[in-house]
């Protein structure tokens, strides 16, 4: 509903095609579909608006008119690359492009947000594209960025959540942000190497010698941030050893 007419001239120059919409229930759905259904090239959608946004474990992802970004890149099934991967490279563009623009203090947590000064600022979600026939048409990747407070926030956010902007953000400049963090990705994903990319990601990390329990979705483990692995893994200094974990969900702990 409601598409819009932009050009994304950087990511129409690296073959990205752009759809662009004022309201959609989720842009990562949109997307999956879209690959599900056919699409053999890279594409970008947006939304001014998700009214279903999600996350991890379908978390609803809070997504208000005017407020954020929200966007996916879609990837065909021949361009292969780990969720693991994506999912850091995914956050290193959006850091390396948000902090420049708000000059705000980001830092990111694995695995999949941006906080700063201690609440979540950004939300990403790669996720499998898979038909009836239980086939892989591809992986997206979604961004879900606060950009500038609306007018109403549900009280049980009130705590965790910020914004990046203390003044309203206008849809130009929306735009130009998803713009510049999907063709920073793009050129991450494609140019430079994986051991400089999870550098960055390990300079940055919200965690480093934090007390947490991570939380699989099966079991919960208790210990101390010690390292990311190679892969962009968390390893977990419990009393039972390192414990090494390629998703979860983060809690930090006193002490």
């Amino acid at each position: 509903k409601g598409k819009t007419m932009h050009k994304f001239t950087k990511l129409n120059a690296r073959g990205i095609a752009t759809y662009n919409y004022s309201l959609l229930s989720s842009t990562n759905e949109w997307a999956k579909h879209r690959l599900m259904t056919g699409a053999t090239a890279p594409f970008l959608v947006t939304a001014r608006q998700q009214t279903a946004g999600h996350g991890k474990f379908t978390r609803k992802f809070y997504s208000p008119a005017g407020s954020g970004a929200y966007f996916t890149l879609a990837l065909p099934s021949q361009l292969a690359i780990s969720e693991a991967h994506l999912t850091v490279t995914a956050a290193v563009a959006a850091y390396e492009v948000l902090s420049s623009h708000f000059a705000r203090p980001l830092s990111i947590k694995w695995v999949n947000d941006l906080y700063c000064s201690g609440r979540k600022v950004t939300g990403i979600l790669a996720e499998a594209a898979v038909n009836n026939e239980n086939h892989v048409c591809g992986t997206v990747i979604g961004w879900g960025i606060n950009l500038a407070a609306p007018a109403k926030v549900p009280a049980e956010l009130r705590s965790q959540i910020s914004w990046l902007s203390a003044t309203p953000v206008s849809d130009c400049q929306r735009l130009a942000i998803i713009e510049a963090i999907t063709a920073r990705f793009w050129d991450l994903l494609t140019s430079c190497p994986w051991s400089q990319v999870l550098q960055v990601y390990r300079n940055h990390q919200f965690l480093a010698g934090k007390h947490l329990v991570v939380d699989t979705g099966r079991t919960q483990v208790v210990g101390y941030f010690d390292h990311l692995t190679d892969d962009g893994y968390l390893s977990l200094r419990t009393p039972q050893g390192m414990q090494v974990f390629t998703a979860g969900t983060i809690r930090e702990l006193p002490g």
